[in-house]
């Protein structure tokens, strides 16, 4: 191909590969073929997030609106995302989205007793289904703090 530039023959090269993740090197592109290609395996993710959010009480400083968009940034971990179903496509609960296909409940009870601040984390979130759970950072932190004491 005459002109042909090195960007449309990108060389990719596979360092290790495991059932979670894959090493790689991509030489010989540009930056929006590399964009291209993560954009691509970022979509190809199974996902699950807090998406409709009802709040009975509310007596915190934070409005409403702040404390439903925090919580639909709160990482969720499931082996059910493949097998879940968008509540619009549901045809278990006609798309309400109250269904075990399409939904899980989680719910958040935290009432500070002192006049101290109380931290409210993803731990205080509780999951009708016990294979969606919230990502627990503090156990993975402990877990590596205590193998490198070892």
């Amino acid at each position: 191909m005459e002109g042909a530039s090195y960007q449309r023959f990108p060389k990719i090269k596979i360092r290790e590969v495991k059932d979670d993740y894959m090493k790689f090197e991509l030489r010989e592109t540009d930056a929006s073929i590399a964009n291209a290609l993560r954009r691509v395996m970022i979509s190809e993710v199974p996902t699950i997030a807090i998406d409709l959010v009802e709040i009975e009480v509310n007596s915190s400083v934070l409005n409403d609106e702040f404390i439903a968009h925090r919580l639909g940034l709160v990482p969720l971990i499931s082996e059910r995302a493949m097998a879940m179903r968008f509540s619009r496509d549901c045809d278990a609960c006609d798309g309400d989205g109250q269904c075990e296909y399409c939904s899980v409940e989680f719910h958040l009870r935290a009432k500070c007793i002192n006049d101290t601040t109380l931290d409210v984390t993803s731990k205080d979130l509780y999951s009708s289904d016990h294979t969606v759970v919230p990502v627990d950072f503090s156990d993975a932190s402990s877990t590596i703090d205590n193998t490198e004491s070892r």
